[in-house]
């Protein structure tokens, strides 16, 4: 008769099974005891001898207070700690930053950290320099990055899996470059596009123009929630009223306004990138004639003070600024106790509603 195989190994095996079928993977936290316990109906003290022997082999790690997780850790936690994060941003006189800034460095601070700050001006060039820098000096702890042109392919990608090799925390902000795996916190920017073309759908919208910056992944995500919006409220998806601007044309978006205009005629509603857009444009509406928002209403992104301030005031999807810098020292401190943390997380703000949206129901019903 065969020898009966101990009940450890069945809980082993089926860990190296998972693995093999790409189900758990490096990183991914390991089912707990008492999942274990319920699904091979053993004792607490079988799955302990079990995990004890994927602890041994390497396969696993435990973690205090966390759990298991597929994987080793022991050279991240040999790391030095220099208790100094890095801060790398696109600009500082940008109206989100400052405040995004604050949220960051308070946090650091209340932890025992300082932080080192750099811009990029969005150059990749200028990204390239920062990041060989930091890993020359080697006196940092983790990167909180934001991306520059972060919809265009990443020609820094060696610099940052440098980076990961040394088991140094990378965690992004705003955005993420898509050929790297690493946390984000962020905006939902697929579905505040598809918010804002139902906001202005709901009042009695139809034809809804995008306006959207084609050098980063918040203008691609923005694009594709617009179209998703207008798919759902059965509105028409056409390129004709959808135009690109890079970092140069949004600076210069009053002065395009009468090929904007062109570009849209006939569209009663547009979604702008962020309030910068729709501040430039309202001036440049005001300058060609149009009053607002009876000839054109705008949904935009961010909440800037610049959107309150405007005439028309702007309707607008408030970007978290100092919360998503808090949560993002906060995960990236997590991440550095634990590098299985996950760290991500994505925001769905409700709409600051103002006087930029014109209800065209009204309008349909003084006609009839």
């Amino acid at each position: 008769m065969a020898e009966k195989k101990p009940r450890y190994l069945e809980v082993m095996d089926y860990i190296y099974s998972e693995m093999e079928k790409g189900a758990l993977k490096q990183g991914d936290r390991m089912p707990s005891e008492k999942e274990l316990c319920d699904r091979f109906g053993l004792s607490r003290q079988t799955i302990r001898h079990a995990t004890g022997l994927l602890e041994k082999e390497g396969v696993i790690t435990r973690v205090r207070g966390s759990g298991s997780y597929i994987g080793e850790i022991s050279d991240a936690e040999d790391r030095p700690r220099y208790m100094n994060v890095a801060v790398m941003l696109t600009y500082l006189d940008n109206y989100i930053f400052p405040k995004v800034v604050w949220g960051i460095s308070n946090t650091l601070s209340q932890s025992g950290y300082s932080m080192q700050l750099n811009f990029t001006d969005n150059s990749v060039e200028k990204e390239e320099e920062i990041l060989k820098s930091l890993l020359s000096n080697q006196n940092i702890d983790a990167l909180i990055a934001e991306p520059s042109q972060g919809s265009l392919q990443n020609p820094n990608r060696k610099y940052y899996m440098e980076l990961k090799e040394k088991h140094i925390p990378v965690l992004f902000i705003n955005a993420s470059y898509p050929n790297l795996d690493f946390p984000c916190i962020r905006l939902d920017d697929e579905w505040i596009g598809s918010q804002a073309v139902h906001l202005l759908a709901e009042n009695g919208h139809k034809r809804i123009a995008g306006i959207f910056h084609c050098e980063d992944s918040q203008g691609s995500c923005r694009y594709l929630g617009y179209r998703k919006g207008l798919r759902e409220c059965g509105l028409d998806v056409t390129g004709d009223q959808v135009i690109w601007l890079d970092t140069r044309g949004i600076q210069d978006v009053e002065e395009l306004t009468p090929y904007i205009l062109e570009r849209i005629e006939g569209c009663t509603g547009v979604f702008t990138y962020n309030d910068e857009v729709a501040s430039r444009l309202i001036h440049g509406c005001k300058r060609a004639g149009l009053h607002l928002p009876e000839d054109l209403s705008i949904v935009s992104v961010d909440d800037a003070e610049m959107a309150a301030n405007l005439h028309p005031s702007v309707t607008t999807f408030p970007h978290p600024k100092e919360v998503l810098g808090q949560v993002a020292a906060e995960n990236l401190i997590h991440l550095l106790n634990n590098p299985f943390y996950d760290a991500n997380r994505t925001f769905r703000p409700e709409p600051v509603i103002r006087k930029s949206v014109a209800d065209l129901r009204q309008r349909s019903k003084t006609a009839i």
